[in-house]
């Protein structure tokens, strides 16, 4: 249903994301060697990407680039090409599996069910073009690629040296940290390694009011709950057009609560949420969440900000120094840059800071 809190693995599950799925499909069919799939948190990058690699028949491996950090701190070479390697032996003969894997040093196969050990001297390269040389397209898709970054591996030439020598292996990179994986990437820059190599790419925005309306009536209908039309607007005019929030949202009519108490949990479990995921940067520096306060509360010009931050400190900022703190917060998602100066794209998180 449209209110299912998981990520979406069907298209009929999907709600008026033809254009960006029809983008995505269409280059895995053509066999563009790099997608890259952006928007900020909770616009359903994940769900479009598993509806994608479900619908087109090509054999693929998915990895939360998060995860691997989360277990080692950083996204060691070893523990992707292991991840690589298990999706490839769940897609291919086991025959096959053995032949790609023969001689590749640093990996062994284990046990009846093929299990694989990889070490630290595994070299990508290498398992890249033994996978490619079986002569069958395979899809690498890596979501919060942003982590990548977190590496000794030189993660942005080795997807360039795929691009220019591959015919068989692709990548699909998302991340909701947008700046931060355009940073990493660098598409656009003369000195990166993937500039001018040939690549899609696809941004998710946020739901118009009028896509947000027809989504809760929708799938308020798909649920059969007669739902006043006030009540859908309000919650509208609170969630704004984050498809994860207005999900949720629906989700807690379906288990029988009222508008008023499903705004309330709502609110609640995502300010805990993100205060959770913005903790980490906090950590760096109590700046950012000032920062963020100051934003949330109204001030949106960069000096009216640098202002209520230095009243919160007690203290003057370097005005350089500051500006990272702004910059960093754009890359991270949290706050937009446009010419009326920084707002907060996502109604929650603004609550969240308030």
């Amino acid at each position: 249903m449209l209110f299912n809190p998981k990520p979406k693995t069907r298209r009929d599950e999907l709600y008026d994301r033809e254009e960006e799925l029809s983008i995505l499909e269409g280059s895995l069919k053509k066999g563009v060697p790099l997608i890259v799939l952006l928007g900020i948190r909770r616009l359903g990058k994940s769900s479009l990407l598993n509806v994608s690699l479900g619908e087109v028949p090509v054999k693929s491996v998915k990895i939360d680039a998060r995860k691997v950090y989360s277990a080692f701190g950083s996204v060691p070479g070893s523990a992707l090409a292991k991840l690589i390697l298990e999706g490839y032996i769940k897609t291919s003969p086991r025959e096959r599996v053995k032949d790609a894997l023969k001689g590749i040093k640093g990996v062994r196969l284990a046990g009846v069910g093929l299990e694989i050990r990889v070490d630290s001297s595994v070299n990508l390269f290498k398992v890249l073009e033994r996978i490619d040389s079986m002569g069958e397209r395979f899809v690498i898709a890596i979501d919060e690629a942003q982590y990548l970054r977190f590496s000794r591996s030189r993660y942005a030439e080795l997807i360039a040296w795929a691009v220019d020598e591959l015919q068989n292996v692709g990548f699909i990179l998302t991340g909701s940290e947008v700046g931060l994986l355009e940073d990493f990437l660098r598409l656009h820059d003369p000195e990166s390694a993937l500039f001018g190599r040939a690549h899609v790419e696809v941004k998710l925005r946020r739901f118009e009011r009028r896509q947000s309306l027809d989504f809760l009536r929708k799938g308020f209908e798909e649920i059969e709950l007669d739902i006043d039309e006030h009540e859908i607007e309000e919650a509208v005019d609170e969630l704004d057009g984050i498809v994860g929030w207005l999900t949720l949202y629906g989700y807690n009519r379906y288990l029988g609560l009222s508008h008023g108490e499903s705004l309330r949990k709502l609110k609640d479990d995502a300010r805990r949420l993100i205060l959770s995921e913005f903790s980490k940067l906090n950590e760096l520096s109590p700046r950012y969440g000032l920062a963020m306060r100051a934003v949330a509360n109204g001030r949106h010009r960069w000096k009216e900000i640098k202002e209520a931050v230095e009243l919160l400190e007690g203290k003057r900022l370097d005005d350089k120094n500051f500006s990272n703190v702004l910059n960093n917060l754009v890359r991270y998602g949290y706050l937009e840059k446009t010419i009326d100066g920084y707002f907060i794209p996502d109604p929650l998180i603004e609550l969240a800071f308030k």
